[in-house]
């Protein structure tokens, strides 16, 4: 498996304080099957504004050297959306956001709010080459009252990634219960750890599949944690048959 969304970079954010931590919880995630992960630390976002990549980039090689493969760490970054997101793109390697291993596939979250200028600006940022990768929707409350917002973002060419703690629960029955929405109406693209910590957020992709293998197939499961993630860090296009969760439309997922 290869994991998205993986805040793994010592003492920059909420993740990890230190080389042990970082070290241990990157471990956790290998034991689980991840043979790579995308370090995502937050970007622009108060108080973790990270806008030097050149130091991000040396944690991700101080790590490496320290796990010796078990998993790879790959750049990436979880950017707070703001209207600027074109702008800070166009910058390219002068500016502080870099797709997910350094690819043309961007992380963004939303705050509580979802702007009506997302749609014109994921419009911008496909017209430069970047495809937005919206972290987390079910933990959004905008796109949970109203998925049809979500579907908006993701027909324009975006792409959602879910939590696998949310599709186990841990985040409560809204999220899970929106998780279970968004796969019924086809709109979820791959599964993420979102880890920060093996205390308080560890990462869970092994029991997450399990699940999705259980209730939708082992092709759903192989296209959200394996299939599409490859192509995400490959840059390249998401395979045509990879919206297996829309099979799902018309039945009762039943996670819990």
């Amino acid at each position: 498996m290869i994991d998205l969304h993986f805040h793994c970079l010592p003492g920059i954010d909420d993740g990890p304080r230190t080389w042990n931590d970082a070290v241990a919880l990157c471990r956790e995630a290998a034991a689980q099957g991840t043979t790579a992960v995308v370090a995502t630390p937050h970007v622009l976002r108060d108080p973790w504004i990270n806008e030097d990549p050149s130091v991000r980039d040396a944690l991700v090689a101080e790590l490496n050297l320290r796990l010796r493969g078990e998993p790879i760490v790959l750049a990436g970054c979880e950017y707070f959306y703001s209207s600027r997101a074109a702008e800070l793109v166009e910058r390219g390697g002068a500016g502080p956001l870099r797709g997910l291993n350094r690819g043309r596939y961007l992380l963004l979250e939303f705050s509580a709010s979802v702007p009506p200028s997302a749609e014109s600006v994921f419009h911008e940022l496909l017209l430069l080459g970047a495809v937005p990768v919206i972290a987390h929707p079910e933990r959004n409350a905008i796109f949970v009252r109203d998925p049809e917002r979500l579907a908006s973002l993701i027909a324009r060419g975006a792409i959602a990634q879910l939590t696998a703690g949310s599709l186990l629960g841990d985040f409560g029955s809204g999220a899970e219960a929106a998780c279970e929405e968004f796969l019924r109406r086809g709109l979820v693209h791959v599964v993420a750890s979102d880890a920060h910590s093996l205390e308080q957020r560890p990462p869970r992709l092994a029991d997450a599949r399990a699940l999705v293998r259980r209730r939708l197939g082992d092709q759903a499961a192989a296209e959200l944690f394996e299939i599409n993630p490859a192509a995400v860090a490959g840059s390249e296009p998401l395979p045509a048959q990879a919206v297996a969760p829309a099979r799902a439309r018309g039945r009762a997922l039943a996670f819990s």
